[in-house]
């Protein structure tokens, strides 16, 4: 089919030359691109995290020293001839080692635990969405690679025909058929075609040099961009799959488990200590020397400010998670809307390329007609190159539905989201 010629050239030096497909480019430009770094950061500050909560679980050991000097002390004042009690000294001593081990905390660490990881798992998923609005950008750059290549075939196509027809106009100038103004007029199409290339030459160039910085990868002149594969558009859940649904998911899910948070701070805490330690006095107050003492037990806690405001921050919880569903409904009817959208579009494109191809087609052959009797002096130069723009412009239309058939495609997929 003659729509398919204007890609041929672009695979023929497939063997030789740097051959990318759009999967590929996008993969390059995700392993350059210096956000994909943050992600491994992330997850590595995310395991450092929960193993510092998981430490709040072990016994925990504080030291402590503590002189002072009173201003009095406690001591009798009862006359007894049997014994006598030393007053004790007004500066005083004391070291202590404690340890502290949680036996109950009400489920705060496992719940902290949880926050902490769904806190990093959202932070990952903003991480995919910037990454995958790189995916999107590369598709844009990738498809207008696509259609300069088609413009450059057709263009190149084009001036074969111009040249094809300078010869015939030259051969009858010379035997005095045409007068040399019309063999001026081709070779003046032909500068205007070799224009179109240069500008079109420019355009890919600076394409080129927006996909290099986005992949790393140096692109040659040669470079072959490969047509995506069969499209895919519908699928059996019809579902909308990308990163920013499972975003606000994530953030429905931790606002969610905050409500167990608040419920783990109200609960009482239980522990268990042990303390050791050498001062002046010891635990015995009445005996005024250095000594060893030590001291165990448990320690219940139980905090109950907290019931003053529970009720207040769960309602703030729901307000939170209320805004998020919001949030989400609203960015999924406008994704839905770009889809219905883009089919109407896909729908339009096909049908205008049915239309195309038949124009084209007669186009062509009025071309070639017209050739034919330029050569046996039936019509004049204009006439020629009236039909070679007439046939130019339909080729270039067929191009670009063809490339924006791809594009809405393309784009289709990117709105829908990848399983």
């Amino acid at each position: 089919m003659r729509y398919l010629i204007i890609f041929f050239l672009l695979i023929a030096n497939i063997g030789v030359s740097q051959t990318y497909t759009l999967e590929k480019m996008q993969d390059l430009a995700l392993s350059n691109y210096p956000l994909i770094r943050q992600h491994n950061l992330l997850k590595s500050t995310a395991s450092l995290n929960i193993d510092n909560i998981k430490t709040l679980l072990f016994p925990q050991i504080t030291i402590n020293g503590q002189v002072t000097y009173q201003s009095d002390v406690t001591g009798l004042t009862i006359p007894n001839n049997l014994f006598k009690i030393d007053p004790l000294s007004k500066d005083q001593y004391k070291a202590t080692a404690e340890i502290q081990q949680i036996l109950y905390d009400g489920g705060l660490n496992k719940k902290t635990r949880e926050i902490s990881q769904l806190s990093t798992e959202i932070d990952l998923l903003k991480n995919e969405v910037e990454l995958y609005k790189l995916k999107e950008r590369v598709t844009m750059v990738y498809c207008s690679i696509l259609y300069t290549d088609a413009v450059l075939t057709q263009l190149k196509y084009i001036a074969t025909d111009l040249n094809n027809g300078l010869q015939k106009v030259e051969a009858l100038y010379k035997n005095g058929v045409v007068f040399r103004n019309n063999v001026l007029q081709v070779k003046a199409q032909i500068l205007q075609n070799n224009q179109r290339i240069d500008e079109i030459l420019s355009a890919k160039r600076a394409l080129y040099n927006a996909l290099e910085l986005l992949s790393g990868e140096k692109l040659t002149d040669s470079a072959v961009f490969v047509l995506p594969e069969k499209i895919i558009l519908l699928d059996e859940t019809n579902q909308i799959l990308r990163p920013e649904v499972s975003l606000f998911d994530a953030q429905i899910n931790s606002v969610d488990r905050q409500t167990g948070l608040i419920d783990a701070r109200t609960k009482p805490k239980m522990g268990a200590f042990l303390q050791g330690g050498y001062g002046k006095p010891g635990l015995n107050m009445l005996k005024n020397e250095f000594s060893w003492f030590s001291l165990t037990g448990i320690k219940l806690q139980w905090s109950l400010g907290g019931f003053y405001t529970n009720r207040k921050e769960k309602t703030i919880l729901q307000n939170q998670t209320g805004l998020i569903r919001n949030q989400k409904e609203t960015y999924l009817l406008n994704t839905n809307i770009q889809l219905k959208q883009q089919l109407d579009e896909i729908t339009k494109l096909e049908k205008l390329i049915g239309s195309d191809k038949e124009i084209v087609s007669i186009r062509e052959q009025i071309k070639n007609v017209t050739l034919a009797q330029l050569t046996n002096g039936v019509i004049n130069t204009n006439d020629y190159l009236k039909e070679v723009n007439a046939y130019d412009l339909s080729a270039q239309a067929l191009i670009q539905h063809e490339i924006q058939l791809i594009q809405s495609k393309l784009v289709y997929q990117l709105l829908k989201g990848k399983k």
